[in-house]
């Protein structure tokens, strides 16, 4: 078979952080090669580079037998290269054709859209993969999630694709549809398209892979034919790690406060989620990306609509209804994305840490304020020049610190970390676990998401199992271990 793409010593780094080291890879005509490892592995990092969504700091990747330093995103989509992400990428009020054809419109000579010439082509594109179903003038908005992805698939046929890159395409879809989107991707490799293939669920790689790559801390860590490997050796690979990098944490008693979330739910995303934590106690979810944890805490915080879900603290209703109201209740939230959603990134680290505290106040004493701000940067151990230093230029651990410092200007009794850890080194790590365990030591609850294993295992008590929306189970951190941790997300008994 033909090699359609090498990756050769590609390597990625952000702020000093390794994504992706050394990476060697192949992909032949009509394979399907899947790509899997934990959360963080480097998966999405390899299909950007591809993509040309990123650069890589070095190496070299040939692309149909021509070489390169790096792609650009137009570039690789005319030389055949197509990326489908997990997230819809379409118009519901536009038709199939419509969607097929939207930026690139076909036009007659009089510079009018030519839509019957757009339906022809369409329902021939629809026809060759056997998607007779799906007529060419029908809104987008009349599909299932599976149609709506093969509508994608379709698009990417237009552009004649030599190889497509499928990223969790399956994560929202049901069984039957699944099967038929997997069918279609069998039918494609057929063709001699090479597929990249990313999913959680390792029944599929089972079902239609030719072969897998293992990935883990951006390490490529074992590469097997589909037909020469199993679940357990891949779940093996996939989090096979020294026990030296897990977080030794303090262990203290609990207090008697009890925080209730009662029935929250939000469509297909969070259903019917309630659990109970006990003050002192940090309360980790854990999941694949799209189980619903990050939307859950967003629900909590008041940041998303909640119809049914209640928050109760010793039985009195405590309920956000939005994240200012939040605040006067007492909850906070660490966001995931700190720079759009945490931060204000050209303002100073001063008016960061100050802005919900000042903003409850008419008169702000500046002399205390910066002595608050002192305090706030030398607790946290924040390194910056001055108060006034640009918070967008500090290292992402500092951004990090900084929320925190903002967090604890005023007590609080509910704090939702999403991701803390995300994107910061070690050293700023166990500053950061050092200061969730002082917030828990001190009587308050502390709700955890996060997508490493042993961050959830090392901190929480006890840790939370998210599955497609559903709190499918609660295990003391104590009896976890990283094997069991991954069955139960992926859902094998």
């Amino acid at each position: 078979m033909e090699t359609l793409l090498e990756f050769s010593n590609i390597s990625k780094s952000y702020s000093g952080i390794t994504v992706l080291k050394d990476m060697n890879m192949k992909l032949s005509e009509g394979e399907i090669l899947c790509l899997v490892g934990e959360n963080g592995a480097g998966k999405s990092t390899m299909i950007k580079i591809l993509s040309g969504a990123i650069a890589p700091d070095h190496g070299e990747i040939s692309l149909f037998g021509k070489k390169y330093t790096r792609l650009l995103p137009r570039q690789a989509i005319e030389l055949g290269v197509a990326t489908i992400y997990q997230e819809i990428d379409l118009v519901d009020n536009l038709t199939v054709a419509d969607n097929i054809f939207l930026g690139e419109e076909i036009k007659n000579s009089l510079g009018v859209v030519d839509y019957k010439k757009q339906e022809e082509i369409t329902e021939k594109l629809l026809t060759e993969i056997n998607l007779h179903k799906i007529r060419p003038g029908e809104l987008l908005s009349n599909l299932s999630t599976a149609q709506k992805q093969s509508i994608q698939i379709v698009k990417a046929l237009k552009h004649d694709c030599k190889i497509l890159i499928l990223d969790e395409p399956t994560s929202s879809l049901g069984e039957e549809e699944t099967n038929a989107l997997l069918e279609l991707v069998k039918s494609l490799s057929k063709k001699g398209i090479g597929i990249i293939y990313i999913s959680h669920y390792l029944d599929e790689i089972f079902r239609i892979g030719t072969k897998v790559l293992v990935l883990k801390d951006g390490n490529k860590v074992s590469e097997y034919q589909v037909a020469d490997t199993s679940e357990e050796m891949l779940i093996h690979d996939m989090i096979g790690r020294d026990a030296s990098s897990f977080y030794q944490r303090e262990h203290f008693p609990l207090g008697e406060s009890k925080l209730r979330i009662e029935h929250f739910n939000r469509d297909t995303v969070v259903k019917d989620v309630s659990f109970e934590l006990t003050s002192g106690e940090i309360f980790g979810l854990g999941g694949l990306v799209g189980a619903g944890r990050t939307e859950l805490v967003r629900m909590i915080y008041g940041c998303d609509k909640n119809r049914t879900g209640k928050v109760l603290l010793d039985g009195k209703n405590i309920t956000p209804h939005s994240p200012k109201d939040a605040i006067k209740k007492g909850i906070y939230m660490i966001s995931e994305d700190r720079k759009a959603l945490g931060l204000f990134l050209t303002r100073s680290v001063k008016e960061n840490i100050t802005i919900t505290y000042n903003e409850q106040r008419q008169i702000i004493p500046l002399g205390k304020e910066s002595r608050q701000v002192d305090n706030a940067i030398d607790s946290m151990q924040i390194k910056v020049h001055s108060q006034n230093q640009e918070v967008g230029k500090l290292s992402g651990g500092n951004q990090q610190k900084v929320i925190i410092a903002r967090c604890l200007q005023e007590k609080g009794r509910v704090y939702i970390f999403d991701e803390p850890t995300k994107g910061v080194d070690v050293g700023a790590k166990e500053e950061i676990y050092r200061h969730m365990l002082e917030i828990a030591k001190d009587g308050n609850f502390v709700i955890m998401v996060s997508s490493s294993m042993p961050e959830l295992i090392s901190m929480s008590d006890r840790i939370g199992v998210m599955r497609e929306g559903e709190l499918v189970d609660i295990v003391n951190s104590s009896e976890a271990t990283e094997d069991m941790l991954l069955k139960k997300f992926i859902g094998i008994e």
